[in-house]
């Protein structure tokens, strides 16, 4: 649930499935697909595709996120699907995307591949600022 101006953030992390041939199209597809789909549920947020993985920021009213990660984890086009951080933000970090996407970006997959595959059990949670920023990067 949105609180004021506060809203939920969700980050996570996954495998990519798609061939180098389908690559371009197929996150194409991904992306028009989301913008619809998260402006009719109040969902911003951010992709980032390299050649092995994605990550993705969604924000907006707790239920519309679960929702889109029902969704997420059904895709064939990725596997892995890894939640590395939840909280609750005071406003959004991408007020102006359903979907922000700004080309493939190869340079961030070692900072992505650590985290794919994580879980919540004892280890020490990795670290996700960097990984964040990045990603906030992209849309400026």
């Amino acid at each position: 649930m949105v609180i004021g101006s506060a809203c939920a953030s969700l980050l996570y992390v996954s495998h990519m499935l798609l061939s180098p041939a389908d690559r371009d199209g197929e996150i194409a597809r991904i992306v028009a697909v989301s913008c619809d789909r998260n402006a009719a549920l109040d969902v911003t947020g951010a992709l980032i595709a390299t050649f092995r993985f994605f990550a993705q920021i969604l924000e907006g009213p707790p239920g519309s996120i679960e929702a889109l990660m029902i969704s997420i984890r059904r895709d064939p086009r990725h596997r892995d699907v890894t939640v590395v951080r939840e909280e609750l933000l005071a406003g959004r970090r991408f007020p102006r995307w359903s979907m922000a996407y700004s080309g493939a970006a190869g340079y961030v997959d070692r900072t992505i591949a650590p985290l794919v595959g994580t879980s919540h059990d004892a280890r020490p949670a990795p670290d996700t600022d960097l990984l964040v920023r990045l990603i906030r990067e992209f849309t400026r």
